[in-house]
């Protein structure tokens, strides 16, 4: 049965075949890249958060076969500048929001994929350089602050904080471009008197600072006021005991600022790639932290310096798609890429199985009524013959025209059309024996 239906149906079998392998392998190169083999990840300091994050998602990229290439830098101003730079080779990387103009933003070919954890501002001090508690950023005038390394995006940010209070406009403040394990240990031998540190409290180095006696964290007075002249930051307080509850540290509330750090990526990132980011991001920030709630990032809550990601906003309201739940990932992705082709295609080949029986049909009867000229022409010399010779040689016409029809091979559903040729050939023959018979009579 189902040879006989091929059989009768091959030309309409072979246009669908061919439609389907041409589509999917349109789909397949055409429709969306493929995956990536590798993605290049802009970090920070080794041994900071950055660097400790991209570990996470490193290890998640590569349980789906992606290789994340991390490379280190001296920070979100640095990470910022090689996502810019088109000839960098970097695809992805941790950027502090309000490094960038919005306006300026808005002409790169980046996006956000959302703010996937706080950086809060602590600034740590040798409480024997001050006479009192350091409670505002203004204490620091006639002192040595270390402020972060060039590049980074500590240093970006405590000089706007500085300029609040006129500072390092004043000629004896003196700032220092060290940050990270340098600046700690300049804090630790008094090489400076201060050092600004933006980062998150879990990175080991800020641990091991809350947790030196020679030193304290200032609780800035000032906190809700940073806040409203940098739209980047958001008021937050830092509870006793919520470094180290057993020994009490902090003793006392601290209350700081704190910016957001965004996963930003090139434009061009396969959404694949950024669905595997955003699962990872889930995994990685969602948990509560010493300064943010459950499931409180990743997040588009908070300002973004660039435009949003499409992926991953949609990730973030609906959660994983559809396929990704019930296929490995990268069944998933090809089925993403070919659909987005196929549904088109499919809506084409809805249309085809409408027309393609009429060119059938038309291409079968365009065969058969090619012999109606010649069955109309024997008609024609039958009714003026006046020997019957000629009846003779219109009788083997017929017959001629009667085989050839018959082995015409044609679909079952139009074999009425083959019939009905036949059905008038029988007719003519009729005609010729009246006729034959009338000559004899005469």
């Amino acid at each position: 049965m189902s040879n006989q239906f091929l059989s009768e149906h091959k030309w309409s079998t072979l246009i669908v075949a061919v439609a389907l392998v041409v589509g999917f392998s349109l789909a397949y190169r055409y429709a969306r890249p493929g995956v990536p083999s590798e993605v290049v990840m802009s970090t920070g300091a080794v041994g900071g958060a950055y660097d400790a994050y991209a570990a996470r998602y490193q290890a998640a990229l590569a349980e789906e076969g992606i290789k994340l290439t991390l490379r280190p830098s001296r920070g979100a101003t640095e990470n910022l500048a090689r996502l810019i730079d088109e000839k960098s080779g970097v695809d992805i990387a941790f950027v502090q929001n309000g490094l960038i103009a919005r306006e300026d933003a808005e002409k790169k070919p980046l996006e956000s994929l959302g703010s996937f954890f706080y950086e809060p501002v602590l600034l740590f001090y040798r409480p024997t350089s001050f006479v009192a508690p350091l409670t505002s950023l203004g204490d620091l005038r006639e002192k040595k602050v270390a402020i972060g390394a060039q590049g980074s995006g500590t240093r970006a940010l405590a000089v706007n904080l500085l300029a609040l209070h006129d500072l390092p406009q004043s000629s004896r403040t003196l700032t220092v471009d060290v940050g990270g394990e340098d600046a700690a240990a300049a804090l630790r031998n008094g090489s400076v008197d201060a050092a600004i540190f933006v980062g998150s409290v879990d990175a080991p180095l800020i641990q091991s600072l809350f947790r030196d006696d020679k030193l304290r964290i200032a609780d800035l007075e000032y906190a809700e006021a940073y806040m409203r002249r940098l739209s980047q930051l958001t008021a937050i307080t830092l509870p006793p005991g919520v470094i180290d509850l057993s020994l009490r540290i902090p003793s006392q509330a601290v209350r700081t600022v704190a910016t957001t750090s965004s996963l930003v990526a090139r434009e061009d990132l396969h959404p694949g790639v950024t669905f595997l980011l955003m699962r990872a991001a889930k995994r990685v920030h969602s948990g509560a932290s010493a300064t943010a709630k459950a499931n409180e990032f990743p997040t588009f809550a908070y300002a973004q310096d660039f435009l949003l990601s499409s992926d991953a906003e949609r990730f973030l309201k609906e959660g994983t798609p559809l396929l990704y739940r019930y296929l490995p990932f990268k069944v998933a992705n090809f089925v993403s890429r070919a659909v987005v082709f196929l549904i088109p295609l499919l809506a084409i080949l809805f249309s085809l199985s409408d027309w393609i029986p009429k060119l059938i049909g038309m291409q079968v009867r365009n065969k058969l009524f090619a012999f109606y000229k010649d069955v109309k022409r024997i008609d024609a010399s039958v009714r003026g013959a006046t020997e019957s010779s000629s009846l003779v040689e219109a009788a083997r016409e017929l017959d001629e025209i009667d085989a050839l029809v018959s082995r015409i091979k044609i679909p079952n559903n139009y074999s009425n059309d083959q019939f009905g040729i036949r059905d008038h050939i029988d007719l003519v023959r009729v005609r010729i024996e009246r006729k034959r018979a009338a000559l004899s009579s005469a």
